[in-house]
């Protein structure tokens, strides 16, 4: 087997790993959170999606500075986006850059350890999940978003259901998870790793191997020929900048039981999506009855960028359409 061959399938596991990472703890609220630094307008170029977006800086759990972009009109309803593992805010250009903010208020954050985030490097700032549960909070709290509906992607649904979970009274309009085994512990395990495998490059000290594993994991996650490839050195950019403290941390939180989620949940799977198959998707209709599923079939794990249009769609039929324009 290829050295490079190697890189990806160890990636691959780790990506599968950080699917199925469990959550939960007994619910609490946390202590409100400090104002958000003033948010001045985005030095973003003209052909930005996020030309027209508020930066700002808010304290997430433990005080981490949390990279927040906000777009849109505050009084339309709010979505917030939460990506997934080695990515950033950057995933939802799709989202920023369509007319969706015509209609609601385009929330996202950089993750802990990710973006422009702080990067603490004490495992318990990732171990477990009330610190991911708490940036949610806090995010939600220092913008003033009233009842969200809060999508989330890959890890990001983990980190979703972790609030979901720690948070109960907190107000939310539902929940759209896309390439995610939702934070349940019943996703399937990962192939058994091959004989003298290298250890999994994003938590390698050396750097050569981390460079080359990126590459095969950015061809693995955006397969689609479509894409613009300045979007995808964007993403490729942006899993450089996640330290293996942050997965090293990740990898320790403890699995979980049966996730329970009071406000709708709807689930998009893309037909195509490596990652998350048909005994994930099974095991979450088994997990969540309640749950609308919804199959894209022509897309891989990001569907909000391989089927963007039917997908922005979706929000404005599940949130921002019922206000109107």
């Amino acid at each position: 087997m290829s050295s490079r061959l190697r890189i990806c399938l160890s990636m691959c596991l780790s990506i599968c790993a950080l699917l199925g990472a469990p959550l939960f703890a007994t619910a609490a609220l946390a202590q409100p959170a400090a104002a958000p630094a003033a948010g001045a307008a985005a030095p973003a170029t003209a052909t930005s999606p996020f030309a027209q977006a508020r930066f700002m800086q808010v304290a997430g759990g433990g005080g981490v500075p949390l990279n927040v972009v906000d777009q849109g009109d505050p009084a339309k309803p709010a979505v917030l986006f939460i990506h997934g593992f080695r990515q950033s805010t950057l995933s939802w250009s799709l989202q920023f850059g369509s007319d969706l903010a015509k209609r609601c208020r385009l929330v996202a954050f950089d993750l802990r350890g990710h973006g422009n985030s702080g990067s603490p490097w004490q495992p318990e700032a990732y171990h477990s999940s009330r610190p991911w549960a708490d940036d949610v909070a806090r995010v939600i709290q220092a913008l003033g978003l009233d009842k969200p509906l809060i999508v989330g992607w890959s890890f990001g649904g983990n980190v979703a259901m972790d609030f979901a979970a720690l948070y109960p009274d907190v107000p939310v309009a539902g929940y759209l998870l896309t390439g995610t085994a939702g934070g349940t512990a019943a996703s399937p395990p990962p192939p058994a790793a091959p004989v003298n495998a290298p250890p999994r490059p994003s938590v390698s000290p050396d750097l050569a191997l981390n460079i080359g594993a990126v590459e095969a994991s950015i061809q693995l996650l955006f397969p689609n020929p479509a894409l613009d490839k300045a979007l995808l050195a964007q993403f490729a950019a942006a899993a450089m900048r996640v330290g293996p403290w942050v997965e090293q941390g990740v990898a320790r939180r403890p699995r979980s039981g049966k996730p329970a989620v009071a406000q709708p949940v709807t689930f998009a799977t893309g037909g195509k999506d490596p990652l998350v198959g048909p005994a994930t998707v099974a095991r979450l209709k088994d997990f969540f009855p309640q749950a609308r599923l919804i199959d894209f079939p022509a897309a891989g794990h990001a569907v909000f960028l391989d089927e963007a249009v039917r997908f922005n769609a979706l929000i404005d039929e599940l949130h921002c359409g019922q206000a109107g324009s």
